[in-house]
């Protein structure tokens, strides 16, 4: 985790870096994993290492692509959780996800892509519609927003329409 300060290493000092280490294995739920090495951690674990790691570096903006693949569904809620709060905290974040139901929970703007085309834009609410979900990625699926937040659970496969 510690190599995601190395960008910061000259200007923000050894207690400024060891601030922001602590925070983002706090943050991952890794506080106690502190000190294990990393050929000793699970899939799962080195996978939030990784998340730790760029939390660590503080940036205003944070890319993750499929960050949260390989997490057992409670740590990928708590994943999806952090970048949700760093987006309400002031940090940018764009997260790559195929898991659309927990895009419609947390994310406030999906951007789909079809073959290298943005083909949507918005609010889940309006972007996870029946024709686009068929047409992009060939599934009926069930849709509701619930008091708990957006319920998105593809139920068959049909075939793809001719796309973009």
């Amino acid at each position: 985790v510690r190599l995601g300060r190395t960008p910061h290493r000259a200007a923000a000092g050894r207690a400024a870096d060891a601030r922001a280490v602590a925070a983002a294995l706090e943050r991952m739920e890794l506080a106690a994993l502190r000190d294990r090495p990393a050929t000793e951690l699970s899939g799962g674990e080195q996978a939030r290492v990784l998340i730790a790691r760029a939390l660590a570096q503080e940036a205003p903006l944070l890319l993750a692509d499929e960050p949260i693949a390989g997490l057992d569904p409670a740590h990928q809620l708590a994943a999806m959780e952090n970048f949700a709060a760093l987006a309400t905290e002031g940090c940018g974040a764009v997260v790559a996800l195929h898991d659309l139901g927990l895009a419609a929970r947390f994310c406030t703007r999906l951007l789909v892509m079809e073959r290298g085309h943005l083909v949507a834009d918005g609010p889940p609410g309006d972007v996870l519609t029946p024709e686009l979900l068929g047409r992009v990625f060939g599934v009926r699926a069930y849709f509701e927003i619930t008091r708990e937040g957006p319920v998105f659970q593809p139920l068959a496969r049909i075939p793809r329409t001719a796309g973009i």
